[in-house]
């Protein structure tokens, strides 16, 4: 065994001999392969190092490199650039079609005052994030290596902007419009247009910039940061539309105008009052221009900066600006609320592309034309919403009802704006039923009512709390329009123009109050808190009040009121009165009695369609004079003609009081 042991260590001790020399050269080779690479390394971990929190070489915003500066002073870099743009702007030279340059500054937007850096600006802090970060991020050895890669392969992006496009394009435009010589297509004026008299303009040749070029020119030097000046030109622009072609089409006019008159309406939301504008063909007539459709064929058109100015004065009866929500409760009632309300706004824009629309489709036949267009709005959303300030779960608008009290006499307003105040921030808890009379009344001189004269059978007297049925009514509309189960109305006894139907004029649609017998009452079946909100604008004379709650799906509307039937007021009346000064003379207007209807529809929160007619009777009156008398005279007053079984309560003021069954009213 032992000598089969050292054969076999000669045998290797004979194998490895002849190549040991080679060996140790091969292991001094590796070895100085890994000591150079750790240098390597080393140096290059050093060279990362050096530039810890600073941006790497070969880093580049446009043409500025940016190796060695730390993410603040790229950030503070940056902002002295956007500083420089707000008080230097860009430089332009502008060349006009004679070659001459005139130097004109870009940094003021005309009639406003804003300055470039609120339109255009850099985004400094987006920029120093991306410098700081190149080169940057992975494992330790993508982290060592990144850096000396950007040595070889420098990067560079330009140095985005932050724009306010918008403005940015107004700018640029209204900053080159003074230098331009705009082209003109041919057109049409109507002179005349019911007798057919035409003329036509001829078109002309204009040398214009084109703005998006002269745009992306500045903006290519801004994200290069090259701030020297830029040289920009007109270019000559031909008329699409020639005078040849408008003497073909001057036949096709009389058809536009005899589809006659465009109408505009607007609906507002909350009080559903509809407004209505007419456009006669002498209006839109000044309006023509002749423009291409989407098959390149000439066509009747409306002037966009022509209607928009016309419509720019609907705004008016249009934009309401968005108001943040308050609730202070104190003793279970809202001491202060102001509910958040959206905002609306007539987008001018929207609409004439809806007006044009309409008008366009008169040059097509066979065609429907669009007879009225609906104003286009925009809604905007209020800073704090009702939701956020009350943990009752009132959110928003369930509806609102509106009336007018215009002419009402001095007491009368005096008692409807104390009730008003008495309902304003009323809370109505889940399944009560409200009371107008109880919330409002007792309509007592204790509780600061005033006295009113009204009408009572055919005597004129004075009585505590006259004017509430405006109370009512207002309250009754806002009802239905809110969806609210109406437990218990009574018109009123007389055609009274103060309830007239605000959008037909007819009556129908009021309530009356007078305590104890009539009351105008409504359930709150929501399962929710509901929030009585109450205004009065004595400019306008109106009442708006507006019902608070969380929505449930639930919709109510009421058509307008039809009148059946108009029953003559009858023969003047003259009472001899003791009351009076003898010969003195008072009257009250005569009232025609009426029989009118509506429908009040329900759409539960279950999809349930509910429908209810409301019939109303008035009851016509008489002239009525009292006449002063001698207080020896005996006076027998006549006896007070009433139908059977109707309550002739006292409801009317002892002014006159305009008729208006025949009249319609637009609000």
């Amino acid at each position: 065994m032992e000598e089969v042991a050292t054969k076999i260590e000669d045998a290797l001790a004979e194998a490895v001999k002849p190549k040991g020399k080679k060996l140790k050269t091969t292991l001094y080779l590796v070895g100085a392969v890994v000591v150079l690479a750790l240098v390597v390394q080393g140096a290059a971990f050093a060279y990362a190092w050096s530039f810890n929190g600073q941006v790497y070489s070969g880093v580049a915003l446009g043409n500025y490199e940016l190796g060695g500066m730390n993410k603040e002073e790229v950030v503070e870099y940056l902002e002295g650039l956007n500083n420089r743009l707000a008080k230097e702007g860009v430089i332009l030279e502008i060349k006009n079609k004679e070659g001459f340059k005139e130097t004109v500054k870009l940094n003021t937007l005309v009639g406003e005052g804003d300055n470039f850096f609120e339109i255009v600006k850099y985004d400094s802090e987006i920029l120093g994030e991306w410098a700081i970060s190149r080169g940057r991020g992975g494992n330790w050895f993508a982290e060592t290596w990144q850096p000396i890669w950007l040595m070889f392969r420098p990067v560079s992006r330009p140095a985005s902007l932050a724009k306010d496009d918008a403005r940015w394009e107004e700018l640029v435009e209204a900053t080159l419009q003074p230098y331009e010589d705009p082209y003109q297509n041919a057109n049409v004026e109507v002179e005349n247009w019911r007798e057919g008299k035409y003329k036509v303009v001829e078109e002309r040749i204009g040398n214009m910039f084109d703005t998006d070029v002269v745009k992306t020119k500045i903006e290519t030097n801004l994200e290069n940061l090259v701030f020297l000046p830029l040289e920009v030109e007109t270019q000559v622009f031909t008329p699409l539309v020639k005078q040849a072609d408008v003497e073909k089409m001057l036949p096709e006019l009389p058809k536009l105008f005899a589809y006659g008159e465009i109408g505009l309406n607007y609906i507002n939301p909350q009080t559903k009052l509809r407004k209505d504008w007419t456009l006669k063909p002498e209006d839109y007539s000044a309006w023509l221009e002749v423009v291409k459709d989407e098959n390149n064929d000439l066509i009747f058109g409306l002037n966009q900066e022509k209607a928009i100015k016309y419509l720019e004065d609907l705004r008016m009866y249009v934009d309401q600006p968005a108001e943040s929500g308050r609730f202070v409760m104190e003793n279970d009632k809202v001491k202060e609320f102001k509910g958040s309300q959206t905002g609306i706004t007539l987008d001018v824009l929207k609409t004439y592309e809806e007006l044009n629309r309409a008008f366009k489709a008169r040059n097509y036949e066979p065609g429907d034309t669009i007879k009225t267009v609906a104003l286009v709005t925009e809604i905007v959303e209020p800073e704090v919403k009702l939701g956020d300030a009350n943990d009752l779960g009132i959110t928003d608008i369930i509806g609102v009802g509106y009336s007018t009290f215009r002419d009402s006499h001095n007491n009368r307003i005096k008692n409807i704006a104390h009730a008003v105040q008495r309902l304003n921030g009323v809370l109505i808890k889940p399944d009560e039923e409200f009371s107008a009379n109880h919330y409002a009344g007792p309509y007592t001189a204790e509780n600061g009512y005033l006295p009113e004269a009204v009408i009572k059978g055919n005597e004129i007297k004075d009585e505590i709390g006259g004017g509430m049925c405006q109370i009512g009514t207002t309250l009754f509309r806002m009802a239905m329009n809110s969806g609210m189960d109406i437990t218990q109305r009574r018109n009123h006894s007389l055609v009274v123009s103060y309830y007239a139907d605000p959008v037909n004029g007819n009556p129908g649609t009021d309530a009356t109050l007078y305590e104890p017998i009539l009351d105008l009452k409504f359930k709150n079946d929501t399962g929710n808190y509901l929030l009585l909100q109450t205004d009065i604008d004595y400019k306008k004379q109106q009442l708006t009040f507006t019902l608070w709650g969380k929505p449930d799906g639930r919709t109510g509307s009421y058509t307008h009121p039809l009148v059946s039937k108009w029953i003559p007021a009858g023969a003047p009346q003259v009472i001899k009165s003791e009351k009076l000064a003898p010969g003195k003379k008072d009257c009250q207007a005569a009232f025609r009695g009426a029989v009118a209807s509506f429908t009040y529809t329900r759409i539960t929160p279950t999809g349930e369609k509910i429908e209810r007619v409301f019939d109303s009777y008035y009851r016509p009156l008489p002239q009525i004079c009292l006449v002063g008398v001698d207080p020896n005279e005996v006076v027998v007053p006549p006896p007070v003609e009433c139908p059977e079984g109707e309550v002739c309560e006292p409801v009317v003021p002892v002014e006159p009081v305009t008729d208006v069954p025949n009249t319609t009213t637009t609000n």
